[in-house]
């Protein structure tokens, strides 16, 4: 079900919340990431195509913020 901007808003600020507090449980990359990527796959999916890459940008600035950078590449 894709939601309007009002809601995917509410949703990254809820994300951005777990994004925090991840990131502090889990300061290794991987084990983050492997706890955040699900969730932001949610919101990602929820997302319209036109909405795509604003809710993209909004997640990269987020894992900055919490200075986890891109999702680490497993072999």
């Amino acid at each position: 079900m894709t939601k309007n901007r009002e809601n995917l808003d509410r949703d990254l600020g809820r994300l951005e919340g777990y994004a925090e507090a991840l990131a502090r449980k889990y300061p290794e990359p991987q084990v983050f990431w492997q706890e955040f990527s699900g969730l932001a796959e949610e919101v990602l999916r929820n997302a319209t195509r036109d909405d795509h890459e604003w809710v993209l940008q909004r997640i990269r600035h987020m894992v900055a913020q919490v200075g986890m950078g891109y999702p680490p590449v497993t072999p």
